[in-house]
């Protein structure tokens, strides 16, 4: 048990740790510090980093658009200390480049993660995982009660059967049943492949359109196909869906007839199967996915230690739900929109991962505590499902959503419109377009992009959503603090009086082109063209009342020849802050269409565009009441007065 100086002091307490909470076990002074140590031969340094490099830190750059964090130059200090809560050693890290902490727990355990399993295994273990859940969940992972019809209906147009040893067939659905060859309860026990595409779809892939059925030899499949019907088959689910073998390619066939009427039922798909697996260690569709479940377990994963009794512990990794955060959901294969449709309608989903299986069904609330017992069943087990998402969660999902990859830009919302037909109309409405919920406008609108875009990128993506949505931004998009809790405390500054549907640049029934007529109080402000705005140093003031601190996003790079310029502005709501005597506003940063004119003629409103978002800060005044200074209560009608509203279209 090789130690360097400072870890051969490392004493870890069997007692009540609170004595030790306050004092670190170890600390290494930066990445690089504990790099050296651990090539030195030390186990307790080189454990820790390992414990680092499986977090995949790096992840974060690719879900959220960071820098790359990289162990060598990110952490000023890493600190080793027992937590007096969890009685777990953490390891908590400071990072420059993220301006934060990372934190991980180790646990004292006498176990050792076991190696890789066989594929029969594999199989069996989620077998025991289906199993389990049919059995224990009375029903809750079930779809909705349907009527026949309505059940043959929502099936699939085509399935693989499974059925045939050497040769997979894909049938006609509704042509079987029509013939009597399956029962519509038969035809539903079927299960779904979410995998990644890689560089293109497999050559075995539905390239035309076919009565009857197609055959396709089993041992021409790409071999992530086979994994998954290995899988299927061991499930004892004869019926498997798989996109590009289901739905006729419009990249082969060269024509999107039967992309435009599936597509749109894919959400039904993933709905109905009575489980999906996910190939989440497969990067293509000639990957595999079976051979590399596991991989991550090869590698020793725990050490021993010296108590402070004097007896010996042994230190390992923990297995909590962080790990499938990392090992999921920040994983390539999440990367991709549509598999964010897959996950968040599945009733059920075995993730096949380099870490090993992990399970996860529509049973338990997206915010629920409850948890199956990962030791009852081998495997953890998570919840997200689009029927509990709360208004808040829905928002927090576009903001990572709005960095998924498509092939085709036009299905960004297509595949959202699928997640918004299963979400609580109780909790959202029932008015969506565009990516946005009328019942909640103000804070769909209260999008701001991570960076400015160029002309090119933003008019590309404007072929395909209209400017007030966020689908208009090609980049990630996050959402102003106060949408997250505009449901009180917020006044709305903005009316919808109505909507229209607006012809498209481009002839695709994918693409939502929606323009919102809306009563206004439109004003003018001076801001920066390159979006950097201190306001403590300016002294702006709106219609006399002085700025204390705001915020400048352009959605798209303006003409910076001048430092600043004069911009229309749609306030969208304003909201008291107790006890700091400031009312924070929302606003849109608008361009007027020259073609509309400025003022409402001929049955035609003024026309604008989005271009940016703006929240800005403002005092409140203080008034002397029965011998004290109090704030004056803010009447948003001082800075945007009645005679400033106007019915504009934003489109």
């Amino acid at each position: 048990m090789p130690r360097c100086h400072e870890c051969s002091k490392v004493v870890i307490p069997r007692c009540n740790p609170k004595d030790f909470s306050q004092k670190p076990l170890r600390t290494w002074p930066s990445g690089p510090e504990l790099i050296r140590s651990a090539d030195s031969g030390c186990d307790l340094c080189s454990f820790v980093r390992k414990e680092i490099d499986r977090t995949s830190l790096a992840n974060y750059k690719r879900m959220y658009g960071g820098t790359t964090v990289v162990l060598r130059d990110c952490h000023q200090e890493i600190t080793m200390k027992v937590s007096a809560r969890t009685q777990h050693i953490n390891v908590r890290i400071k990072n420059l480049q993220l301006s934060g902490y990372c934190s991980m727990d180790i646990t004292r355990e006498n176990t050792q993660c076991s190696l890789p399993e066989t594929p029969e295994d594999l199989v069996s273990h989620a077998c025991e995982l289906l199993e389990h859940c049919l059995l224990n969940h009375n029903g809750d992972c079930e779809s909705s009660n349907m009527d026949p019809i309505t059940k043959a209906a929502s099936l699939p147009r085509r399935l693989l059967d499974m059925s045939y040893a050497e040769d997979i067939v894909t049938i006609d659905v509704q042509a079987w049943l029509a013939a009597g060859r399956a029962t519509i309860e038969e035809l539903s026990n079927y299960c779904t492949l979410s995998y990644r595409w890689g560089n293109g779809p497999p050559a075995c892939m539905l390239s035309t359109c076919f009565l009857g059925e197609r055959v396709i030899p089993l041992a021409s499949m790409p071999k992530t196909f086979k994994d998954a019907i290995f899988v299927a088959r061991g499930l004892k689910i004869r019926f498997l869906w798989i996109d590009t073998l289901c739905i006729v390619q419009p990249s082969a066939y060269g024509d999107s007839t039967d992309w435009d009427a599936e597509g749109p039922r894919m959400w039904l798909v993933y709905q109905n199967a009575v489980c999906t697996i996910a190939a989440t260690c497969s990067n293509n569709p000639n990957d595999g996915f079976l051979s590399k479940v596991g991989i991550d377990c090869n590698q020793p994963c725990s050490i021993t230690a010296e108590t402070d009794d004097g007896t010996v512990q042994i230190l390992s990794y923990d297995s909590s739900k962080s790990q499938f955060y990392r090992s999921v959901v920040t994983s390539n294969l999440n990367r991709r929109g549509w598999v964010a449709q897959e996950r968040l309608l599945s009733r059920r989903i075995v993730h096949f991962t380099e870490e090993g299986i992990f399970w996860e069904c529509q049973e338990f609330d997206a915010t629920s505590k409850e948890m199956i017992d990962p030791c009852e069943v081998g495997a953890e087990m998570g919840s997200q499902h689009a029927s509990f998402l709360t208004f808040s969660q829905w928002l927090c999902f576009i903001e990572f959503y709005s960095l998924s990859e498509f092939s085709q830009k036009a299905d960004r919302l297509i595949a959202l419109s699928s997640i918004a037909r299963s979400v609580s109309s109780e909790r959202f409405g029932k008015t969506y377009f565009a990516g946005i919920w009328q019942s909640h406008l103000e804070a769909c609108l209260s999008w701001k992009s991570e960076s400015p875009c160029s002309a090119d990128s933003r008019a590309s993506c404007l072929e395909i959503a209209p400017s007030w949505s966020w689908a208009s931004a090609p980049g990630k998009i996050e959402y102003a603090n106060a949408a997250f809790g505009q449901q009180s405390g917020m006044t709305s500054l903005v009316r919808l009086k109505d909507t229209s549907f607006q012809p498209a640049l481009v002839n695709d029934p994918r693409v939502e082109r929606y323009a919102l007529k809306l009563s206004v109080r439109l004003s003018k402000l001076c801001l920066p063209t390159d979006g950097v705005w201190d306001l403590e140093d300016t002294g702006e003031c709106i219609s006399g009342v002085p700025l204390a601190e705001g915020t400048l996003r352009w959605d798209e790079v303006q003409d910076n020849s001048v430092e600043w310029r004069m911009y229309n502005v749609v306030p969208l709501g304003m909201e008291k802050l107790d006890g700091y005597g400031h009312a924070q506003y929302q606003a849109l940063v608008v361009d007027l269409l020259p073609s509309t004119g400025n003022k409402y003629k001929n049955g035609v409103y003024p026309t604008f565009r989005r271009i940016g978002y703006l929240e800005w800060t403002c005092e409140l005044r203080t008034i002397a009441h029965e011998g004290r200074e109090v704030y004056e209560e803010h009447d948003h009608n001082t800075l945007f007065p009645v005679s400033s509203i106007r019915t504009i279209v934003l489109v």
